[in-house]
């Protein structure tokens, strides 16, 4: 076999090995990456706190980083529009990196400022009872199972966005209770 030969048989072993590489990270990531629950979907028209009509609530986590809206017949869970006006604020400073870094940071910025207001949707429909414990509300699902809101989220490295005050709570848990009775009857 001529250098020529060779060469093209080490190139395609070497773009073999990139794609199996490839797969392999692919593969991994795909395991390690949870699914969406079926009970859940991903909202980013999120009513403002102004808009709310009659019996729908908002309610903040102890320190505002969160809240938990019910909105209409859907449950809505994400960050709080003073923490979505903080880290847009802060994505917005601009770059000190130049070149290729640079624009890929700013990609990565416009990106995640495009989507730093999303929220978890819950229909009431999927939703069997609503309850408060330890600081924390859980949904009880009608598929069984419960889903715990913001579980396993984390600020500034603690655990305080899964908290709310047990009086919040309890007003938010009475007003999806009244509303599910109100849409059983309809």
């Amino acid at each position: 076999m001529d250098a020529s030969s060779r060469r093209w048989v080490a190139r395609l072993i070497r773009v073999g090995l990139v794609i199996l590489a490839m797969a392999v990270v692919a593969s991994w990531i795909g395991r390690r990456t949870p699914e969406r629950p079926a009970h859940m979907r991903v909202e980013t028209d999120v009513p403002a706190p102004d808009s709310l009509r009659a019996g729908d609530v908002q309610i903040f986590n102890s320190d505002s980083t969160v809240d938990v809206i019910l909105s209409g017949d859907r449950i809505l869970a994400g960050l709080s529009p003073k923490t979505v006006h903080k880290v847009r604020t802060e994505l917005g400073r601009p770059n000190s990196d130049s070149g290729l870094g640079g624009s890929i940071a700013s990609l990565v910025k416009k990106t995640v400022a495009g989507a730093i207001d999303t929220h978890m949707e819950f229909s009431l429909a999927d939703v069997r009872d609503i309850r408060y414990d330890e600081g924390r509300l859980y949904l009880e699902l009608n598929k069984g199972g419960d889903h715990l809101l913001f579980g396993d989220t984390k600020v500034n490295g603690e655990r305080r966005a899964n908290t709310f005050r047990a009086d919040e709570a309890q007003r938010f848990i009475e007003a999806v209770r009244a509303r599910k009775r109100e849409l059983d009857h309809r």
